[in-house]
């Protein structure tokens, strides 16, 4: 009984994604872009049998040079093993993460639901993650919001001085913001040996590994410095409206791979 309630769990992420995005409604806007990039985040797991769809989705938007995109992910269903090759333990998930995905969907939809595969833009906006028309409207929709919203746009600065060190400005958000870095693995590709992606081959973009906090809760101007991460990881800088709120700045930081 315990294996076939386990076998039913396993199949639940891709029954969770088709039934927990009914916010992918259709868009009709139109408006060339604008250069600030859009954020798009991808919340998956190796052990959940609608990710990697979701995952191929997320490395061709992340070729797009208005977009900054990142794959968070979560391990919350490592413990459900598939009848025929156990378990699997994601080792790109890290416990913040969900925390992350958890404090957007209380925001944006008034519970801390799990489910995979899930896409956030820049913040405000929820799809499936291996929906990609729904993911570009939504990053058109984003686009929009900044050309007719925003009559100064926030800036974002990035330097990196010759020691190595980043120096980061913020001007212009116009509301309590919170910053952090997003360390990142350009490409990963993973093998999977369990779980109901068994035989399957993970090839991902952007793979997120560590979040440092710059700042939390700052209305005004900003300006800090930090150290890159270690070599093989480039990161990204997002600035973001006050508990999980619009991402209203980001920018890679354009590291070279080493």
């Amino acid at each position: 009984m315990f294996v076939r309630s386990l076998a039913a769990v396993g199949g639940a992420c891709a029954i969770l994604c088709g039934g927990a995005f009914a916010q992918d409604a259709e868009r009709t806007m139109t408006s060339a872009p604008l250069r600030r990039p859009v954020v798009v985040e991808l919340f998956l797991s190796q052990s959940c049998n609608a990710s990697p769809p979701a995952a191929e989705v997320l490395s061709e938007i992340a070729r797009r040079p208005d977009v900054v995109a990142l794959s968070w992910h979560v391990g919350y269903w490592d413990a459900f093993a598939s009848q025929k090759f156990g378990v699997w333990q994601d080792p790109f998930a890290r416990a913040s993460f969900v925390d992350r995905q958890m404090a957007y969907n209380k925001r944006l939809a008034g519970r801390a639901a799990k489910m995979t595969p899930q896409t956030i833009i820049d913040g405000v906006i929820s799809v499936r993650g291996s929906k990609r028309e729904a993911i570009e409207q939504g990053i058109l929709e984003a686009q929009v919001f900044d050309e007719h919203a925003r009559s100064t746009p926030p800036r974002l600065h990035l330097e990196r001085r010759a020691d190595g060190v980043i120096r980061t400005r913020i001007e212009n958000v116009g509301a309590p913001y919170d910053a952090v870095v997003v360390s990142f693995r350009r490409s990963a590709v993973t093998n999977i040996s369990g779980g109901d992606n068994a035989g399957r081959v993970f090839q991902e973009a952007n793979v997120v590994r560590a979040v440092t906090p710059l700042i939390n809760n700052h209305d005004g101007p900003a300006e800090f410095t930090f150290r890159p991460p270690k070599k093989g990881l480039d990161c990204a800088v997002l600035v973001q409206e006050r508990g999980h709120g619009r991402i209203v700045a980001a920018r890679y930081c354009g590291l070279e791979a080493e």
